[in-house]
């Protein structure tokens, strides 16, 4: 799982992006804080998301656009457990920017509206590509839609070489190393999540202080390290009340690195507002 984060599948790709359609709603609003080399777009067509970026919260509603740099934590959550979310993301891979824009570009929302609204239109065009694509079963039709692609996005690097590139982001080798830490420290929580972790464990394995380790978490993810450990192990439980929904749920718990059923049912409740067996009987009539 870790090398994911770090992969990038299509950067000998002839097509140098991806373009992504969401309609999720509740509890599938939601992925694991990760990383990856891409430049990102996130755009709200419908609905509402929480993204967290560098440790930073943004509330997206319809129009917002957030993006997300090469190598920058972030992950995705909903706001409400009833929230209903419709939005586009589109990546495109660094080593195509790198050789079209530079290398050491950083990308901004700018205040600009009329920028702005140009890049809503663009990030509109692209998901209605991806959405011909997958209805037409016609490859000429398949080809034509990759010309089109690489139109749109040529029309997107020159709006963002005039408007969304900020100046060089100065980052000091110290910051450089805590982010890298903490990448290191997630991936070895998504490998351990389901055993008896604690911060002061967690901490003396990456040679960390737990107040310094504490301190890093709160930085770059946006909350306490006891908060994301339960979080990561809640939404695993999730997945398998899922697909197990007659499996019994103390078992269950355990299994996914819960000390106890009361832990389990406490940060429940704290994400969806009621108890896991109330969850499942709405989830699962």
């Amino acid at each position: 799982m870790p090398e994911l984060y770090e992969s990038e599948p299509f950067v000998n790709n002839q097509i140098p992006i991806r373009i992504f359609n969401h309609s999720f709603d509740g509890e599938s609003i939601f992925t694991v804080t990760h990383w990856h080399r891409n430049i990102e777009f996130n755009m709200v067509t419908a609905g509402r998301i929480r993204r967290v970026v560098d440790g930073k919260n943004i509330d997206q509603m319809p129009g917002d656009i957030v993006i997300v740099n090469s190598g920058i934590l972030h992950a995705d959550h909903w706001i409400d457990p009833g929230d209903h979310f419709e939005g586009i993301t589109v990546q495109i891979s660094k080593s195509f920017m790198d050789y079209w824009i530079g290398k050491s570009a950083w990308f901004q929302m700018p205040d600009d509206s009329e920028a702005v609204q140009t890049l809503r239109k663009l990030l509109s065009r692209f998901s209605d590509v991806r959405r011909r694509k997958d209805e037409t079963e016609d490859q000429m039709q398949k080809d034509l839609l990759k010309y089109e692609t690489m139109q749109l996005l040529f029309q997107l690097l020159s709006l963002l070489r005039v408007s969304f590139i900020v100046p060089e982001k100065k980052t000091s080798e110290r910051t450089l190393k805590s982010v890298g830490a903490v990448k290191d420290i997630i991936n070895y929580i998504d490998q351990h999540y389901t055993e008896n972790l604690t911060l002061s464990e967690v901490a003396e394995e990456f040679h960390y202080t737990p107040v310094h380790l504490s301190r890093l978490f709160k930085e770059h993810i946006g909350t306490k390290f006891h908060d994301y450990l339960q979080h990561v192990r809640l939404m695993n439980c999730v997945d398998e009340m899922k697909k197990h929904p007659d499996a019994h749920l103390t078992d269950l718990a355990l299994d996914q690195g819960f000390p106890n059923i009361k832990s389990f049912i406490e940060t429940f409740k704290r994400y969806f507002g009621c108890t896991p067996t109330a969850w499942l009987k709405n989830h699962m009539a």
